[in-house]
């Protein structure tokens, strides 16, 4: 069974040394998805005033198969 890694940006970087097994890519991108929910509720504060998440999905290769992006942005921000 193929291995992905979950690698974090939140403003620092966090990478994924150990990884987890899942049948394909798609199970990884389904994986993506809940790891980054799952993270915000228990991290909210990291998207608040204009901040960001990306899960950065690896596979054994090192090639970024996809990223899972959430962002905020203030609707009083003339930059918005």
């Amino acid at each position: 069974m193929p291995r992905y890694f979950f690698d974090i940006d939140n403003h620092e970087r966090y990478v994924d040394e150990e990884g987890t097994e899942l049948a394909d890519a798609d199970a990884a991108r389904i994986q993506a998805v809940i790891f980054a929910g799952d993270y915000l509720r228990d991290n909210p504060h990291l998207v608040s005033n204009g901040g960001h998440l990306r899960v950065a999905v690896r596979d054994e290769m090192g090639t970024i198969l996809l990223s899972v992006a959430v962002t905020t942005d203030d609707p009083g921000d003339p930059d918005s």
